[in-house]
């Protein structure tokens, strides 16, 4: 009789259960933890805003026995919550099987690696392997192209190069800690309250109970705003019945300007290496504005992958030995076939369109040369540039540079203070498309890139 075992993908904004039939269950990695036990995954969220005081979203990302400052009930530590729902999902899909191999989220140290093992022991779960997730999510390859896995965690977003080389391969990988799907629902939550406050007088957030109902209603009011023009939402609570009327498409926009450090990594690396593929964990397009954002990336193939794609991607292909040390498989052979190859738009045409021509600086429009382009206190003699008010704080006397490079503009941050590209600080270079709003000094002057079209808009 052949081997069975389920595959378990350890991310906590969605863990999954697969087999060799497919995806068996999903569920986020939350705790609630009151007078009358745990309750995990999807039953914990009627209680995750309402008792915020016994609620856990951190318990896979910060996984560890070491104990907590404060214990949730009789939980004193992350992996004692991490074991609750680990047996949970063994228990109900995992029952008479040989073994579990783990896809293991990149974010995890070799010591959080070696608890899992141990942790899995104690809990009669046989492990046969483990992989990285990102690695276990690419199933076939992008002829060419350059293949990137975007995963979404609760508290982070990491992008993993997935080398081609025959197989797949985990290649560099970057993290961006202050994204990740939990500060996304924050700030769409944040986006809607204010305008019932706008529009009703009422704050949803001023007490649990009617942000724990608004949470309720996000998905539905999140899933009516990534298609609707102006949406109108009304909320139930125990002071009456509130509306307000929302901007779909500002509201997707304030979204997609959160990722914008993503989105400047991904339009740099593309302006270098050319044609990507960009595969996209499934609760991204949970945030409208964001798949559209990365939609608008140049030269780029972008694919939302079906909930739980990790697990079903391994279940197979791992093999069924645990390495030592508890190190997870960085390479996997595909098992499916090579994506359609798809004309890719040249690099140098691609961006056309959305070429900035002009620097937009008060009510002064400069046209950005073949040259360098300088923005600070003072510009050298016989350079191109604007001079800012030498008193304005925060500002350096060569603050920062706009250059034509390989057909693109790049920003070039010279200064001790900062150069903030749509509301984020760049590091060290970023690419630059029309609409892009630089901002330097304090209070903050903008300078907005603009593109000349003529009478007919071309």
């Amino acid at each position: 009789m052949p081997a069975s075992r389920i595959a378990l993908e350890l991310n906590d904004a969605l863990l999954a259960v697969a087999d060799e039939t497919g995806v068996l269950a999903t569920e986020p990695g939350y705790a609630v933890v009151g007078e009358g036990g745990a309750r995990l995954g999807l039953d914990a969220l009627p209680l995750l805003r309402r008792q915020r005081h016994l609620a856990s979203t951190r318990h896979w990302r910060e996984f560890s026995d070491q104990p907590l400052t404060q214990p949730l009930g009789s939980y004193r530590s992350n992996a004692e919550l991490v074991a609750a729902q680990l047996q949970r999902l063994w228990v109900r899909h995992g029952a008479g099987r040989d073994g579990v191999v783990y896809a293991t989220p990149p974010w995890w140290t070799a010591s959080q690696l070696q608890l899992l093992v141990a942790l899995s022991d104690t809990l009669g779960m046989r492990v046969l392997g483990l992989a990285d997730a990102a690695v276990a999510a690419c199933r076939y390859e992008h002829p060419g192209r350059e293949l990137l896995q975007l995963d979404a965690s609760l508290h982070s977003l990491t992008l993993s190069q997935i080398r081609q080389a025959g197989q797949a391969q985990l290649g560099d990988r970057e993290s961006f800690p202050t994204l990740g799907i939990e500060p996304l629902l924050r700030l769409a939550t944040e986006l809607i309250a204010r305008r019932f406050v706008e529009c009703s007088r009422f704050d949803p957030l001023h007490d649990s109970a009617a942000e724990q109902t608004l949470f309720d209603r996000l998905p539905d009011w999140l899933a009516r705003l990534a298609r609707g023009a102006e949406v109108t939402l009304e909320l139930d609570t125990r002071s009456g019945t509130f509306g307000a009327t929302l901007q779909a498409a500002d509201f997707r926009a304030q979204l997609a300007r959160s990722c914008e450090p993503l989105l400047q990594k991904l339009r740099a690396r593309i302006a270098e290496r050319g044609p990507h593929a960009l595969q996209v964990h499934p609760r991204l397009a949970d945030i409208p504005g964001v798949i559209d954002a990365l939609l608008r990336l140049p030269d780029t193939v972008v694919h939302v992958q079906s909930p739980g794609a990790a697990a079903a991607g391994l279940v197979g292909r791992v093999p069924a030995r645990l390495q030592s040390g508890s190190v997870p498989v960085v390479e996997l052979d595909w098992d499916q076939g090579p994506a359609v190859v798809l004309p890719a738009v040249s690099s140098s045409a691609s961006p056309a369109a959305e070429l900035p021509t002009h620097l937009l600086v008060g009510h002064r429009a400069y046209r950005l040369g073949s040259g360098p382009f300088r923005v600070g206190a003072e510009v050298p003699v016989g350079e191109a540039g604007v001079a800012l008010d030498p008193g304005l704080r925060g500002l350096s006397r060569q603050h920062c540079t706009l250059r034509r490079e390989n057909g693109f503009l790049f920003v070039l941050d010279h200064s001790r203070f900062g150069t903030w590209l749509n509301g984020h600080r760049i590091e060290g270079t970023a690419l630059l498309q029309s609409g892009d709003i630089l901002s330097v000094g304090s209070p903050a002057v903008e300078l907005r890139l603009l593109t000349e079209v003529d009478a007919h808009g071309a």
